[in-house]
């Protein structure tokens, strides 16, 4: 094996990182997994870190010691320093167990070679997760790989922001989706509930106006409280379970208050508000079926109107799940484009209140068994106090310097090396790194086993005669 990876040596002077030399026609990349078996006949697990031609015809580069392997075990390296060591590629029958040991494992692709599984350790899901990728990357796919993996080998439950329809079939399996892989997703088929705007062939996606926390209320309005000081106090006194715009003569009520709520009524009509699809009417709440408790609830915010009621649809859900966060029901909160919902620059007060809110999930919210899952094109939109706390990332093509600069200093568990590669990956190609796996890997994205909800829309080609 080591003549076929055409390593000519490698050695360690500390026992924990070790410099190689190979011929210039080595198969091996960065982000490889290798065996060691040193001149003491310690076997170890390696792994490539760069890989930079030398003078002469030889490769050099440098690596690190992930540990001893013992008994189909992984055990901390032993700070012993080797001067020559046989060289050999690490096998699916050996890292199964390694991963498996510390929980169920998520099988979302192979590296980039194909040699060897993409594994996640799915119980490192209780730390926040960030996803990454420029428009094209494969992102979107790559987040529907990872949920699909999650209903299969856990009972995680899980309430998906969804803001272009692409997880409103996650409750289905594909016709072409080999039993083999699909089986364990079966037995969640059931558990997934789909909320859409108006009468999509799916759940209705509605709230009631008395779900909405007094200062989301005012942001809705777009009431300040100091600038708008008289009709914000009104609407402080009004009852706090009081059904609002559910009730017909709630305008008239709210009129007869003085001039104060006479401009409210106005407010309320110029801007739309009484018209807005997402209010219920009578009808049942999508926060009333989030109560149920259903593995996946998937709420399809993008067929609203208006921003406004995207806003407040998302803002009340993440409200509504920290209200109750003492009950620590482990839930996974995944937002897709996450930028439009915890910004750094926030374009209105509803948008303000998400982001705040989302701050304190990601600052405090882990001891209450609430995750987050945030996919972004850009880092840079999210709020910095949101994309410090996750503890595990997954980066796909990323071609901005300044982008990638960022993610280095925010991500130290991510290798220079590997963040460095991401201008050269391929659609579907991705950096997996952080607690959900025992090694930063270069990984292939997987295939789907649910149909894609909102996949790209083909350019219309010329039809042959």
């Amino acid at each position: 094996m080591a003549d076929a990876l055409r390593i000519a040596s490698s050695s360690s002077l500390d026992g924990r990182t070790f410099e190689y030399d190979a011929e210039p026609d080595s198969p091996v990349l960065v982000g490889d997994l290798l065996t060691l078996r040193t001149d003491e006949e310690i076997s170890l697990l390696v792994q490539i870190r760069t890989k930079e031609r030398a003078e002469g015809s030889l490769v050099r580069g440098t690596g690190v010691v992930l540990g001893r392997l013992e008994n189909g075990a992984l055990l901390p390296p032993d700070a012993r320093p080797f001067s020559t060591a046989t060289v050999g590629r690490a096998t699916p029958s050996l890292l199964d167990p390694l991963v498996s040991g510390r929980g169920p494992v998520a099988r979302v692709g192979t590296t980039r070679t194909g040699e060897l599984p993409a594994l996640l350790n799915a119980g490192s899901f209780n730390r926040h997760t960030f996803l990454c990728g420029q428009s094209g990357s494969g992102k979107t796919y790559a987040l529907g790989v990872i949920l699909e993996q999650l209903l299969a080998v856990t009972d995680l439950r899980m309430v998906i922001l969804d803001p272009n329809g692409d997880f409103v079939r996650l409750g289905e399996l594909r016709p072409d989706a080999v039993e083999h892989d699909a089986g364990p997703l079966r037995g969640a088929q059931g558990t997934v509930r789909v909320f859409r705007p108006g009468s999509q062939g799916a759940e209705p996606l509605r709230l009631l106006w008395s779900e909405l926390t007094r200062p989301a209320q005012g942001a809705v309005m777009q009431l300040d409280p100091i600038r708008d000081r008289g009709e914000y106090n009104v609407l402080l006194n009004l009852p706090v379970t009081d059904p609002g715009l559910e009730r017909s003569d709630f305008l008239k009520e709210i009129g007869a208050l003085g001039d104060d709520g006479r401009a409210i009524t106005t407010r309320l009509e110029n801007l739309g508000i009484l018209d807005w699809s997402l209010w219920a009417r009578g009808a049942s709440s999508v926060l009333e079926a989030i109560e149920e408790r259903p593995r996946a609830a998937v709420l399809e915010i993008g067929s609203f109107d208006s921003g406004a009621e995207r806003s407040a649809a998302a803002l009340a859900v993440l409200d509504h799940l920290w209200e109750r966060r003492e009950r620590r029901e482990p839930t996974l909160i995944v937002i897709d484009e996450a930028h439009n919902v915890c910004t750094t620059e926030p374009a209105n007060e509803l948008q303000a209140l998400a982001t705040e809110r989302l701050v304190q999930i990601a600052g405090e919210g882990r001891k209450y068994g609430l995750w987050l899952l945030v996919s972004t094109q850009r880092p840079s939109k999210i709020h910095p106090n949101v994309l410090s706390q996750c503890d595990n990332l997954v980066l796909m093509r990323m071609n901005a310097p300044a982008d990638l600069e960022d993610l280095g200093r925010v991500f130290g568990y991510a290798p220079p090396s590997m963040l460095q590669s991401a201008p050269a990956f391929t659609k579907g190609e991705a950096l997996l790194a952080g607690g959900f796996t025992f090694a930063p890997t270069i990984a292939r994205i997987g295939g789907r086993l649910t149909p894609e909800g909102g996949s790209d829309v083909a350019v219309p080609l010329p039809t042959t005669q």
